[in-house]
């Protein structure tokens, strides 16, 4: 083929190209409408909280890392504030500024998996269709604006790409963002004087441009998030271990980490300003890690929970799997897809092996934060893995395109695992539940429309409230700040502090707005100080204003529910393992204030208990069946029996049960009059074999 031969197809080439990378977005966009429409339409207070964030950038605030969590920088909030300036401040544009954002994944994973398979534009178009179409969890986060989790999936895989580039990959003369189906021989295999061969590009000039973006990239994803960590960890160990032939690599070196220095740049002028802050909580976390180490249940809940719902077969907070055969399903064609990868390495050029090599580094990197990291009870929602979406698609459209290119009558076959995952993740969609991922306010679930709230609260001339971190948040965002909320202690500490101290300084009459249990402690508190009240009850929750006077103690104290005594009478001393046995317990109330019911038949406090075992002090079973006095509103000074049924371990051996009460959802009783728990109060018995 001459020049002009070549010039005169490259129109209709470009033409076909771009219509199929706008047939892939397309098919992103559809994707993220169908969840958005089904189920993310609902707004989480950690949304509320970047949006809240993003107006305020728009107000002239400088605000580097996201209120009360100085790891997490606020990049996404600045894009997000773009948005509002743009489209104005609402919902539907703070959803959807993350959802457009996501787009850059798509692009960022084809650039890495064509760089990948050596120039192969198809293994970067099926990547491209495996993000574009995601897995269901990937689609969810996708439309969540909670700031930077995402973002270091896109930004892990443009520091990859460019990881490549500065390891002198061959760099295509032709666009990095042109899709070409029509090309089925891999670029290694091409004629090196061939129209459609590479030129190696591999002068220092170059390489020290290569080094200076992935410095630049690393640095900023590392003020996003420190999930950036594995790219990081990745990027180091594959320049000791690769980098030896690449020209001007120490003066790339030092040109990276002064990129990094620059890209990471508010994270170091915050640190310095504020006293190293985030290596302060950085340390607490290993700490925790330390604390709660457990590899063998970590190992059980990632793979029999998070990783389900990185590939596609079960929601985000969801009890159970779409089903086994769909968890078979997804991991089959997964696994082929990267057994191909490995199978097809053989013939590969070294660049491509080095490459899939780095790409396994980078995943076992990320899989060992999450194993060693302080992430316990978290496999349910795994948002620390998510830049693991990264490479799993790379990976995959890796392994299917050399297998496409193998010359056999086997080599079209490689289609079936990139459908099968295709429907995988499309019947995932189908299995979306809004329920599942709305969150709780502790025994409610927080309602999706809160404008009856709004309502009530504005009639009662209430703008300064007391509540729960995921109302309140939401309630000040779509009020646009009208209802400032104070939500210290409920559950966690307050993330912005200016709200609290606003609501605990005001002279305007306060609201409570609470579910059953805070709302009985703080009605008994109410009456306890001699304040009237009025209460109103929509969704489920409770609205509260005092009439007489105003209490400021914010969430109620469980310090209000006791001195309180526990009786233990006669019970059996042996019993079979795994039997149970009756214990007649008498639970007095000595408090400032009446156990009064949230439902008929439930008092506020129940009785439970702890197994341990007395010779060491190891808690056995922290949390057992909870029982209500009788009745269930228990007087100031009067008393209730109740037949507790204590239920033996399984396993032979000498144990003790320890009686406690609680506040479902607030705590144990113990923590605020530990003789509660006192040895003195262990009541042993055995299980002989």
């Amino acid at each position: 083929m001459n020049s002009t031969e070549s010039n005169s197809n490259s129109g209709p080439r470009a033409v076909y190209s771009f219509g199929v990378a706008a047939v892939v977005i397309v098919l992103a966009l559809l994707a993220r409408g169908l969840i958005y429409f089904r189920i993310e339409d609902l707004l989480h207070a950690d949304e509320a909280l970047q949006g809240l964030i993003a107006r305020h950038i728009l107000g002239g605030e400088i605000q580097v890392f996201t209120y009360g969590l100085p790891y997490l920088g606020t990049l996404q909030a600045h894009w997000i504030a773009l948005c509002f300036a743009a489209l104005g401040q609402s919902t539907p544009v703070l959803k959807w500024a993350a959802g457009v954002e996501s787009l850059l994944l798509v692009g960022a994973v084809y650039l890495l998996a064509r760089t990948a398979a050596d120039g192969n534009r198809r293994a970067g178009l099926f990547a491209a269709l495996l993000t574009a179409l995601g897995p269901l969890y990937l689609i969810e986060w996708s439309l969540r604006p909670r700031g930077g989790h995402l973002e270091v999936a896109t930004l892990s895989a443009l520091a990859l790409w460019a990881l490549l580039k500065t390891l002198g990959r061959e760099v295509s003369a032709q666009s990095d963002i042109v899709l070409d189906l029509k090309t089925n021989v891999p670029e290694s295999e091409s004629s090196p004087s061939s129209p459609s061969a590479q030129s190696t590009i591999q002068n220092p000039q170059s390489t020290i441009l290569w080094f200076a973006l992935l410095g630049f990239l690393l640095g900023l994803g590392w003020w996003t998030h420190l999930t950036m960590f594995p790219a990081i960890a990745t990027a180091a160990v594959a320049v000791v271990l690769w980098g030896r032939g690449v020209r001007g690599k120490a003066t790339g070196v030092a040109v990276a980490l002064l990129a990094f220095v620059v890209g990471s740049a508010p994270f170091w002028l915050y640190n310095i300003k504020y006293s190293w802050r985030t290596l302060a909580v950085l340390a607490n976390g290993v700490q925790d890690a330390l604390r709660w180490a457990n590899l063998p249940e970590r190992l059980d809940e990632t793979v029999a929970v998070a990783l389900p719902i990185l590939l596609g077969a079960r929601q985000t907070e969801a009890a159970q799997s779409f089903g086994p055969a769909f968890v078979l399903w997804a991991v089959a064609a997964y696994g082929t897809a990267f057994l191909a990868a490995l199978l097809t390495l053989r013939r590969a050029p070294a660049t491509c092996r080095r490459a899939v090599a780095i790409l396994l580094l980078f995943s076992a990197v990320a899989l060992g934060v999450w194993l060693a990291g302080p992430f316990r009870g978290q496999a349910r929602d795994p948002h620390v893995l998510l830049p693991l979406y990264a490479t799993l698609p790379v990976l995959a459209g890796v392994g299917l395109a050399r297998w496409h290119t193998v010359q056999n009558m086997f080599r079209h076959l490689a289609l079936v695992p990139l459908a099968a995952l295709l429907l995988v993740h499309v019947a995932g969609y189908r299995h979306a539940d809004r329920l599942v991922i709305q969150p709780s306010l502790n025994e409610l679930r927080v309602p999706p429309d809160l404008d009856m709230v709004r309502l009530i609260l504005e009639s009662n001339n209430a703008t300064h409230i007391f509540t729960n971190y995921y109302l309140g948040y939401r309630l000040a965002f779509e009020s646009r700040e009208t209802i400032l909320a104070c939500t210290d202690g409920d559950p966690g500490p307050e993330r912005y502090q200016p709200f609290a101290d606003r609501v605990r300084a005001t002279t305007q009459p306060i609201a409570y707005v609470a579910a059953p249990r805070m709302t009985t402690l703080l009605c008994g508190a109410l009456k306890e100080k001699g304040i009237g009240w009025k209460e109103t009850k929509v969704h489920g929750l409770h609205i509260v204003v005092p009439t007489t006077n105003t209490y400021r103690q914010w969430p109620p104290s469980l310090a209000l529910c006791v001195p309180t005594t526990i009786t233990v009478g006669d019970y059996p001393k042996t019993c079979r393992p795994g039997t149970s046995f009756t214990v007649p317990v008498t639970v007095t109330n000595r408090s400032v204030i009446p156990w009064l019911a949230v439902t008929s038949d439930t008092c506020v406090v129940q009785l439970s208990y702890h197994l341990v075992e007395p010779a060491t002090g190891r808690m056995v079973r922290q949390d057992n069946p909870r029982l209500s006095p009788v009745p269930p509103q228990l007087a100031r000074g009067t008393s209730a029996t109740i037949q507790m049924i204590v239920e033996a371990p399984s396993e032979p051996g000498r144990y003790a049960f320890v009686p406690n009460l609680l506040v479902e959802y607030f705590g144990w009783l113990s923590r605020v009059q530990p003789d509660l728990t006192a040895r003195a109060n262990w009541r042993e018995f055995e299980c002989p074999p």
